[in-house]
């Protein structure tokens, strides 16, 4: 299993849009359906200066099922996600895989 932290600076005023997006069938629905996805958490944050910025943390089966998922038609430059992406964002995302990911329950 693969773990992938992707952070994405976000306009303020164009959240909402990006929610719907993430929450359209372009969106989750989407990725949920693609070889060797095992799972989506994300949530914002604001900084000290209220910069809000958008985080993601995938889990793919391996990392070429995540390349190969990011080059479908849907996520090319060109289609409504990915113009919808750079219309909101407020700065150059930043995409990270972990060597290790635990998760850890109460007992």
């Amino acid at each position: 299993m693969n773990t992938i932290l992707i952070q994405v600076p976000i306009s303020t005023a164009k959240k909402a849009e990006w929610d719907a997006m993430v929450n359209s069938p372009e969106g989750f629905a989407l990725v949920s359906k693609q070889k060797g996805f095992i799972s989506a958490e994300f949530g914002y944050s604001t900084d000290e200066e209220g910069n809000l910025k958008w985080n993601l943390w995938e889990k793919w089966e391996t990392q070429e099922d995540f390349a190969n998922y990011n080059s479908i038609p849907e996520r090319l430059e060109d289609s409504k996600f990915m113009q919808t992406f750079l219309a909101v964002m407020d700065g150059p995302p930043s995409m990270l895989w972990l060597d290790g990911f635990e998760t850890r329950s109460p007992s």
